[in-house]
């Protein structure tokens, strides 16, 4: 594998609606190209930061990266559809998949024809998922009347008091009381103590004071 072999994949993957003839270890070549490459672009760096070589080098390896990536998106696109092709009965040719793509199709085959039905009555099926377990309540937004019963000294509504956190994983948007949140792994925020303790207790984030 070399740097030629992936931006000609890509460029092939890219203009086609078919899946490109691969090498059955594919990823694995890829990926030890990539680690080499890195290998040699450090110590390029290490040398001469500022050399043409290791620039060169630098460049390459981002590029490989970024073009292996759409590679496998572009491959798992397509292997999304003649997923779908099978389970409505046609036979896609599957000779240019690698085995690891193989158990992919074979997954998607299953996942999907196990929420395949012969009709399409939705009011008698009723509901086809439930609710996953992971998913959490979030505090409902105080009413109106009750913000307005909490007065402070001074005559002004009582503002409810932050906690500061660190988010231990990426959360789903979701809507509180003032604003929609968006939450990412490793994101400081300060949150409004309700909704801090309904994070904190299914492990979402960690405490690190009071804002």
């Amino acid at each position: 594998m070399s740097y030629e072999d992936i931006m000609g994949l890509f460029r092939q993957e890219n203009k086609s609606s078919q899946l490109t003839k691969a090498d059955p270890a594919l990823y694995e070549k890829i990926g030890g190209y990539i680690k080499s490459l890195r290998k040699e672009s450090e110590r390029e760096i290490a040398m001469n930061p500022m050399s043409q070589a290791s620039m060169m080098l630098n460049d390459q390896l981002k590029k490989s990266i970024e073009k292996a990536k759409r590679i496998y998106e572009l491959r798992q696109r397509k292997i999304s559809l003649l997923a779908l092709r099978k389970v409505a009965g046609d036979s896609p040719d599957t000779g240019s998949l690698t085995p690891d793509e193989i158990v992919l199709f074979s997954s998607m085959v299953s996942v999907l024809g196990a929420h395949k039905d012969s009709r399409a009555d939705f009011e008698e099926l009723g509901p086809r998922f439930t609710q996953p377990k992971d998913i959490f309540e979030l505090p409902e937004a105080p009413a109106p009347k009750v913000c307005e019963g909490k007065k402070t000294p001074e005559g002004e509504a009582a503002v409810e008091a932050l906690v500061l956190v660190r988010v231990l994983e990426d959360i789903p948007t979701f809507a509180g009381v003032d604003k929609d949140y968006k939450l990412r792994k490793e994101d400081i925020v300060s949150l409004p103590t309700g909704i801090a303790k309904t994070l904190l207790s299914h492990g979402k984030v960690r405490q690190i004071g009071s804002a």
